[in-house]
């Protein structure tokens, strides 16, 4: 039996079954996770559900329940635990307990760099280095590694670790509630990867035909690429990523698009290149994943086992293999294991427990955009928080605009729509971008933004960027040159003003996926002895991204130096040019008052900021507005000739007057 399956039964969250089999010592990763003899009497007892003898009936339902799938059979066979593993594990657990009450405080188990880590645990980052290496893992201290292997480090070492997400969001929930703001629970946002040809799409198409409510209004609308599905286990909102590149603009910092990850893998192909490019993603972006093994009407029970050793090579450890990912074969064309997937999904949301505020402006993403005729441009957009009505004003990227209409996924014209639902929005001034930060403003703030003619406060929110850094992207062409390369940079990055951040460093040539991950970094993407693939290129192209190549690592770091001089912020000031003395005075009329001066020396020129002065007082200062000689207009005039202008703020010319011309040059 397993946790969710007992949690069913007895009617209590599967969060309190896990927490409760935890504090007790029991090893259980997750709402997956199978139950033996032990824990079964155990639980039993602590929840008061059953009497001695449903514990025994219980504990026989492990061997008596029917095998109906081929998902359950390998499950089981592959989760078996014996009494005595339990006992071990127990010991282990409460080793790590021991050593927390030992007044050392727990390591947060996340992704991070290698000299992070070692900064933790007050080890150097060569003695790391080299016990991985002994692993058989090559890695470089600014390395990113998966938290996988850094609890493998942390075994190592015998030292104890939390995971802090799920303390995290109780924390962030309190502060909300703290400060006044209404929480409302919300459907999950589940995007959908994986290689071409896999079946993501029919997986889409079979939800879509048989779980969505209101048929007869035609199902979902395509061009919104997101789908909301009520099912039998709650309704949950899909992310098509071929059509709308969502899953490229999940954002950094715990801002996501999507709460959950489905990896599809065919179970007769096995992990794919777009397969490893989507585990990248996921892992980098820290979103829970569920990985669906398709195909499985087509192939051996033995290519599950297989493609699982495949995706553990990539970082994704299967629920039944010892680690955390919920795993559920599937048949997207016949239907088989589709309704044990969503039943997961629906699961892994509850353990989320997802929520929203409510009384708030409301704020998101935008997946798409397009234009249509009589609408004008549009977007679809996928809210975060808040409820996004007919009427509101708002910010997007380099746009603004006023909500017209609201449509949502069924093609229903609606007044409003609550968070984590998709809807297509009209009322844009300008088209935005495919992950653009949508905003609700006031009017006030509407109006201002579309003044200045931009909309730089949603752009500067839109992006992940370090303050005191500029980010990079690295790839080579092997291991080493990565570790010389990215070593580089480190030590120039100590000696520029502002350093270099590098938040991915791979082998390999420049992917459209590559091109995405910079853009949504603002980073740079700094390519050594590799090249561009041609989509990637165009790509980065539209996107204005920058791809350096180089094949001399010095001719690298000289380009970089470079772009680190030019990203300083430049320090003006204002310098004298030249000094001119008033010969005659010009009042025309409907034109202004002229200054007839010769120039003595420098030069003065249009634009430039000069100072009156008469006898040692100065009596004016202001802005050249029109500069003359010989009645024709010129962009300067340089000492020896004579000339006539126009001050901004000063028309009390007088003969003799001494006039000096400054202009705003860099500070050297």
């Amino acid at each position: 039996m397993r946790i969710y399956e007992f949690s069913q039964q007895n009617h209590v969250s599967n969060k309190d079954v896990i927490e409760k089999l935890q504090q007790n010592g029991f090893d259980v990763k997750n709402h997956m996770s199978i139950l033996n003899d032990e824990a079964l009497v155990f639980l039993s007892k602590a929840f008061s559900a059953k009497n001695d003898e449903s514990n025994n009936e219980a504990v026989s339902s492990i061997n008596s329940k029917p095998i109906k799938s081929i998902e359950k059979t390998v499950s089981i066979s592959n989760n078996t635990t014996t009494v005595s593993q339990k006992k071990s594990k127990f010991k282990e657990s409460t080793h790590q307990i021991d050593a927390v009450s030992k007044e050392q405080m727990p390591f947060l188990l996340e992704q991070m760099s290698i000299d992070e880590v070692a900064q933790k645990i007050n080890k150097s980052v060569t003695e790391i280095i080299v016990l991985l290496l002994k692993w058989g893992v090559l890695v470089t201290k600014n390395q990113v590694v998966s938290e996988d292997l850094i609890k493998r480090i942390l075994d190592h070492y015998e030292i104890a670790f939390v995971k802090p997400l799920e303390k995290r969001e109780s924390l962030e929930k309190e502060k909300r509630l703290s400060q006044g703001g209404e929480l409302k629970e919300r459907p999950p946002v589940v995007v959908i990867v994986g290689h071409v040809d896999h079946g993501k799409t029919t997986l889409l198409d079979y939800i879509r035909k048989t779980r969505v409510a209101h048929k007869e209004k035609g199902g979902i609308t395509q061009h919104l690429g997101a789908y909301e599905a009520t099912t039998s286990h709650g309704n949950i909102v899909f992310l098509d990523t071929p059509g709308h590149e969502a899953f490229g603009k999940i954002r950094q910092r715990g801002i996501r698009v999507a709460d959950i990850v489905v990896l599809v893998v065919a179970a007769d192909d096995g992990v794919m290149p777009q397969t490893v490019e989507a585990i990248k993603h996921a892992l980098s972006m820290q979103v829970p994943i569920v990985v669906a093994i398709n195909k499985i009407d087509k192939v051996d029970a033995s290519r599950l086992d297989i493609v699982k050793r495949q995706l553990n090579q990539h970082g994704i450890t299967v629920e039944d293999w010892g680690g955390d990912t919920v795993c559920v074969p599937i048949s997207a064309k016949t239907g088989m294991g589709v309704d044990l997937l969503l039943e997961m999904i629906a699961l892994q949301a509850e353990i989320m427990e997802l929520r929203a505020e409510i009384n708030v402006p409301a704020s998101g993403y935008v997946l798409e955009s397009g234009v249509e005729k009589g609408r004008g441009s549009v977007a679809t957009v996928i809210t975060q928080n808040g409820i996004l009505k007919i009427g509101d004003y708002f910010i997007c990227g380099n746009t603004s605009g006023h909500i017209s209409s609201l449509i949502d996924s069924y093609g229903q014209r609606v007044k409003k729509t609550s968070p984590a639902i998709p809807v297509q929005v009209a009322g844009f001034d300008g088209r935005p971008e495919a992950g653009d930060f949508f905003e609700v403003v006031s009017k006030e703030e509407y109006l201002k933004s579309k003044s200045s003619g931009d909309g730089k406060r949603a752009c500067a929110s839109k992006r992940f960027m370090y303050e005191n850094g500029i980010n990079l992207l690295v790839k080579a062409d092997n291991h080493s040159s990565l570790e010389a390369v990215v070593e580089a940079i480190d030590k120039l990055s100590k000696k520029a003003t502002r350093g270099f951040n590098i938040l991915r460093q791979e082998v390999g040539d420049v992917s459209e996926n590559d091109v995405e991950f910079a853009f949504n970094t603002s980073a740079h993407i700094v390519c050594f002895n590799i090249k561009t693939e041609s989509n990637a290129g165009l790509l980065a192209e539209r996107r204005k991204i920058s791809i350096m190549h180089f094949g001399i690592i010095y001719k690298l770091l000289e380009e970089l130096a470079r772009i680190a001089e030019l990203d300083k912020k430049i320090e003006m000031v204002r310098t004298k040019i030249g000094d001119a003395t008033v010969l005659r005075v010009f009042d025309i009329k409907k034109i202004g008052v002229i200054a007839g001066s010769i120039i003595n020396n420098g030069k003065f020129v249009r634009d430039g900021y000069v100072v009156v002065l008469r006898g040692r007082s100065k009596v004016g200062e202001g802005k050249i507005t029109s500069l003359q000689r010989d009645k024709k207009t010129v962009k300067e005039v340089n000492a020896g000739f004579e000339c006539g202008f126009m001050v901004s703020g000063f028309s009390d010319w007088m003969v003799d007057d001494k006039v000096e011309c400054y202009i705003d040059l860099p500070k050297k």
